[in-house]
């Protein structure tokens, strides 16, 4: 079971990899992507953060894929400590007290039991949400850059020569006979 556990997490992640450098579009673009996907895992609306997010990357005119991939920083086994933190960081932000017994996992109807808990409660979340999803989104900008550059340094290199080919060939003066009447 465990072989085949592993199995299953290999295939994951090869799987992942093979489709972060399917990417369509610059790093730049694919980057702001997952910033924004990023950030938007951050805020407290689980099961609507994949749509929010596909929306303002078009609206952003972001990668969409890389958007949509990187909400899932907030999952199931992630979302309760980033939530909590991001809802105790809010309350110290706001300077508030509350007395709210978080829940003890996500399910669909967390953000139902966020909005219903009242505003200040809901008001804490946003506001850590907010900052936290600041450093995610700085931090998936960059980490995507170094990643690509650690896995992509013969493709980078070959670009580059291929562009220097390419300006010598366009700056070199070609002479042409030319016909005399």
């Amino acid at each position: 079971m465990m072989s085949n556990r592993r199995y299953s997490v290999k295939h994951f992640a090869r799987k992942l990899k093979e489709k972060l450098f399917s990417l369509k579009g610059t790093p730049q673009y694919i980057a702001k992507g997952f910033a924004l996907g990023s950030f938007i895992g951050m805020v407290p609306i689980p099961g609507f953060q994949v749509f929010v997010a596909f929306f303002l990357a078009a609206w952003f005119k972001v990668n969409k894929t890389a958007a949509c991939m990187a909400v899932f920083n907030t999952n199931a086994v992630t979302g309760i400590p980033i939530f909590y933190f991001n809802y105790w960081l809010g309350k110290r932000l706001l300077g508030i007290q509350l007395d709210f017994a978080f829940p003890k996992s996500i399910s669909w109807d967390f953000a139902l039991i966020i909005w219903n808990a009242g505003k200040m409660v809901f008001a804490s979340l946003v506001v850590g949400g907010f900052f936290t999803g600041i450093l995610a989104a700085i931090l998936a900008y960059y980490s995507y850059f170094l990643w690509i550059r650690w896995r992509k340094p013969i493709i980078s290199s070959k670009t580059q020569y291929a562009e220097s080919r390419l300006d010598q060939a366009l700056n070199t003066e070609t002479s042409f006979p030319h016909k005399q009447s």
